[in-house]
């Protein structure tokens, strides 16, 4: 058979099986640095989601020191308040209590006032809630 073909259509057979073949390779090359190219971003990417994981990590517990910071901070000044607002009412009630030993009849008279005004405070409300 290769006698009937002729030698222009052999050649020209060769030529072709011998682009194709380059074609072929240089599209598994190209394949290849594709390949690798992609595998390089996917490192890239891959690090740099890492140190941002790593600084965002960092960050948090920068956070969390400065609440816990803060927050013994508050309780400390609450703490100091709570006793000094103790104390402070310890002292009133003492006050108040030699007050009205030392004073008996104004005392009468001054819980009887206060008692005459949250009545009429408390009655002046009443009224506003029938209306």
């Amino acid at each position: 058979m290769a006698e009937d073909v002729p030698t222009g259509a052999g050649e020209n057979a060769e030529t072709a099986r011998g682009r194709g073949a380059e074609s072929v390779a240089a599209a598994r090359e190209r394949f290849q640095r594709l390949g690798d190219d992609v595998q390089g971003r996917y490192r890239q990417v891959s690090d740099d989601v890492r140190r941002g994981a790593e600084r965002a990590s960092a960050e948090i517990r920068r956070g969390a020191e400065r609440a816990r910071e803060g927050y013994s901070d508050v309780a400390d000044n609450a703490r100091r308040g709570y006793d000094k607002v103790r104390s402070d009412a310890g002292d009133l009630t003492r006050e108040v209590g030699f007050y009205v030993r030392d004073n008996p009849g104004k005392a009468l008279l001054i819980a009887a006032g206060v008692g005459f005004l949250l009545g009429l405070v408390a009655r002046g409300r009443g009224d506003d809630d029938d209306v």
